[in-house]
């Protein structure tokens, strides 16, 4: 039983293993690897994501209650299979909008340090929009069973999710929109301060970068996204190639450009 249930967690999405993009080749691949990762992060300011997912969601339960429940006098059934339908799919919208996740693969070696940074659209809530549907579908006849007035307004929930499934299956745009490719490469004395949070097992290395339209250069940052098992020794390696580049234990929030 056990090994069952291991083999179906293992074929979930978010189980399955990161494989890099099939046309990436790292510059440095003839030198040795101090050490090497692949990881899923959010490349964003996470404490405004997550209260912005917290806000809408608040949002959608009021509009829920006005929606279904007050001055309605539907069936129980008829509201919560509304209801349910309604926030499942807000949830899986406004999820897929602020926790988005991007791979990473990190690769360092004696020369410094390679980041390949990329997003391809994501399969499993668009798998997920695919089962609402149905499951709405079955709730549409339960209550089409309940009060037969209400067909094409039951139809009206399913069938909506199957537009909005296709649309976004076979749409160029959203595919696009959701698809990043970058291959960043780091000498060591490029790096001008470096910090680290242990916290959120996340290192920042400052570097500078010459903005051609107003050339000038700036100060620039790429983070290092760690798994918590080897964070200590990556920021020792890192510290290491770096003995003379200041460096500072404090939080950091990632900035998205």
């Amino acid at each position: 039983m056990s090994s069952t249930l291991n083999k179906i967690v293992q074929v979930l999405p978010w189980n399955q293993p990161i494989e890099l993009p099939a046309h990436h080749q790292w510059k440095h691949v003839n030198q040795h690897a101090l050490l090497e990762w692949k990881i899923k992060a959010r490349p964003y300011n996470t404490t405004v994501a997550n209260g912005m997912f917290v806000f809408m969601m608040s949002i959608a339960l009021g509009a829920c209650h006005l929606m279904f429940f007050k001055n309605d006098s539907s069936p129980l059934i008829e509201k919560l299979s509304w209801s349910a339908i309604f926030l499942s799919v807000f949830f899986l919208a406004l999820h897929g909008t602020t926790h988005q996740k991007t791979k990473f693969a990190y690769r360092l070696n004696e020369t410094g340090i390679e980041i390949c940074e990329w997003k391809a659209p994501g399969k499993g809530w668009m798998i997920a929009l695919k089962w609402l549907t149905v499951i709405a579908a079955i709730a549409a006849l339960f209550v089409v069973a309940l009060d037969p007035s209400a067909f094409w307004v039951a139809l009206a929930g399913p069938g909506g999710m199957g537009l909005l499934y296709l649309g976004l299956a076979n749409s160029k745009q959203f595919q696009e929109m959701h698809s990043l490719y970058r291959h960043n490469v780091f000498t060591w004395n490029e790096i001008k301060h470096i910090y680290i949070d242990k916290s959120r097992h996340l290192i920042s290395l400052e570097y500078e970068w010459l903005n051609e339209n107003i050339n000038k250069t700036l100060p620039w940052w790429t983070y290092i996204f760690c798994h918590k098992r080897d964070f200590e020794t990556t920021a020792e390696i890192i510290l290491s190639k770096n003995t003379d580049t200041p460096h500072t234990h404090e939080k950091v929030e990632v900035l998205q450009f």
